[in-house]
């Protein structure tokens, strides 16, 4: 099995949806220094990242691509699966792409102003490696956005059963591993926001609750149904969307994700 078959479709249907493409979100506010009140990054909207060559490590189906382009970018999507590059070059005509392995890039070095790499560094062998060359494509002050699952979530066995991950993190192996390679780390925790009681990855122990109970019996619906049901009872769709999830600066404990910034 490769990490590709773990890969993420272009399906908004997925409760992985609004996670994955809430991170690209985030990366577009990673582009400055400015934070907000709550220590999370702005994100400034369509132009954040305009006048940046932006380096998608793993871009897999391309959506990611497709929103660091709406926002700016000069984005360029890296894949090792020829089979998503040729996706997305179908469904992406201008889209720039390479095949490549990510720990041996075709690009020279101090090349580009942003790597963003999520959900990638738990399936290579060697991560150091992989950081180091992330590091040697970014031009001086350029920055390194990535996600990967926080090994401390949950019970062991979410994670050493996993068959595509060849290693996971906790936050503070992520911070030695990514030190290697920059001199500044940030750690966000991902969450979803609080008004999200019950989503699938997050439901680890028993609930039986009535409003569990409810939800239990509603995710078995078609995705259109459910969806239809939460708009009208609660105004907000069934999985949260890319607007519905938090990044919170050096609170990791107790998130499912964790999101660095290193430059």
């Amino acid at each position: 099995m490769s990490a590709a078959e773990e890969r993420l479709a272009n399906d908004p249907s997925s409760a992985l949806w609004g996670e994955h493409r809430s991170r690209y979100r985030f990366a577009a506010g990673a582009s400055g220094p400015r934070t907000g009140s709550s220590g999370g990054l702005v994100v400034d909207g369509r132009d954040a990242l305009a006048g940046l060559t932006v380096l998608d490590v793993a871009c897999g189906a391309g959506f990611g691509l497709s929103m660091l382009c709406h926002a700016g970018a000069a984005a360029v999507g890296v894949d090792y699966d020829a089979g998503a590059v040729f996706d997305v070059r179908r469904h992406q005509r201008t889209a720039r792409l390479l095949r490549a392995d990510a720990a041996c890039l075709p690009l020279q070095d101090a090349s580009v102003d942003m790597v963003v790499s999520f959900e990638t560094i738990e399936h290579v062998p060697d991560a150091t490696g992989l950081v180091l060359e992330l590091r040697r494509v970014l031009k001086p002050g350029g920055r390194l956005v990535l996600s990967t699952p926080n090994r401390a979530f949950g019970p062991p066995a979410r994670h050493v059963n996993n068959p595509f991950h060849i290693r996971e993190f906790t936050a503070d192996e992520l911070r030695v591993v990514l030190r290697a390679a920059f001199d500044q780390v940030q750690l966000y925790g991902q969450r979803p926001s609080a008004a999200y009681r019950y989503v699938p990855f997050l439901m680890l122990a028993p609930h039986f609750e009535p409003a569990a109970l409810a939800w239990k019996l509603l995710v078995r619906l078609p995705f259109g149904l459910k969806n239809r049901l939460a708009l009208a009872f609660s105004g907000r769709p069934f999985y949260p969307g890319e607007d519905d999830y938090r990044f919170d600066l050096d609170r990791t404990e107790g998130a499912h994700a964790l999101v660095a910034v290193a430059c």
